[in-house]
């Protein structure tokens, strides 16, 4: 059984059944909980009976940034887990997080951009995703889908908008987005489509 204590609101202590080493393991999720495959681990730790065996079941879950294993005075064994934060899905397959690794998507987080491109295309997800998030561009419009082709490069879509950047997604475009936002925040006019690809501007259009 499972006993739960909050000592701060993204820590959580889960004390496990005893193991033969160590009377209990206390692991901490500096996080809280983003992933069911976190109770997975729980499960699984249940069953392990040295460190060398908790080292290797850590070691096997993609979604660990890092870890630390520590005996304490008491005969318990910690460990402190820091999962890795996704920024975007990749494929409907994968997470991938701010250092761009990718892991399993277990659908566990459903608030996050879809993102629809080939792997050398990722980079430029990124830099969209990122301006999206560190500008006020996000209090404005809730986007779910970034889709990328070849014949037309880059879409953006909200539920009721989509942002055309072309192949290749520049500062000026960026700009030119933020400010679109901004005058269709301002005028309280939703257009169903922004096309950005323009050189002297940028084409709205209510049509839809």
């Amino acid at each position: 059984m499972f006993n739960y204590k909050y000592f701060f609101p993204v820590v959580l202590l889960i004390i496990l059944s005893s193991c033969n080493n160590f009377k209990n393991i206390e692991v901490f999720f500096e996080d809280g909980f983003l992933y069911s495959a976190q109770k997975d681990l729980i499960s699984e730790l249940k069953f392990v009976k040295t460190r060398k065996e908790i080292k290797t079941t850590l070691l096997k879950q993609e979604w660990i940034e890092e870890f630390k294993i520590k005996f304490r005075i008491n005969g318990n064994l910690k460990v402190i887990v820091k999962t890795k934060i996704p920024i975007f899905i990749w494929n409907e397959k994968y997470f991938v997080d701010t250092n761009m690794k990718t892991f399993n998507f277990d659908e566990s987080i459903h608030h996050l951009i879809n993102v629809f491109c080939p792997s050398n295309q990722l980079n430029e997800a990124r830099d969209l995703i990122d301006f999206i998030n560190t500008s006020s561009v996000s209090d404005q419009i809730s986007f779910k889908k970034l889709d990328f082709k070849y014949s037309s490069g880059w879409v953006l879509f909200s539920n009721t908008t989509e942002i055309k950047f072309g192949k290749n997604i520049t500062k000026a475009r960026l700009n030119s987005f933020r400010q679109s936002l901004n005058y269709v925040y301002e005028s309280k006019s939703i257009p169903s489509m922004i096309d950005l690809r323009y050189k002297d501007g940028v084409a709205f259009d209510y049509g839809k």
